[in-house]
């Protein structure tokens, strides 16, 4: 799940050519709070493991895989989620392997 901003959901849509209306009927959620989300795994925007919008990437997308916030080990099954299709976390999970002495 992605949490997107009203301002990111309207300038992805002009970089697509949609109106906001045609891109949030298409790509977005509305949570019963009224947060926009792209709930999508993986995200409508991958493509060959890359990002067809990057330059105009929503700003969780910018922080992924959030490595760096606190409670790593809480965001464990998201992490794993993500683990054949990101690499970095691919890339972490195995030196965590390494480092933890994981046997499979």
């Amino acid at each position: 799940m992605i949490n997107v901003t009203q301002c990111e959901s309207d300038e992805v849509a002009r970089h697509l050519k949609l109106s906001s209306f045609d891109f949030e009927k298409k790509y977005i959620e509305k949570s019963i709070g009224g947060q926009l989300i792209i709930n999508t795994i993986p995200c409508h925007f991958l493509s060959e493991n890359k990002c067809t919008i990057y330059e105009h990437r929503f700003n969780e997308c910018r922080a992924f895989p959030h490595l760096h916030k606190p409670n790593f080990s809480d965001r464990l099954f998201g992490t794993l989620i993500h683990y054949s299709i990101c690499p970095i976390i691919f890339n972490v999970v195995e030196q965590l392997k390494i480092e933890t002495g994981f046997k499979s």
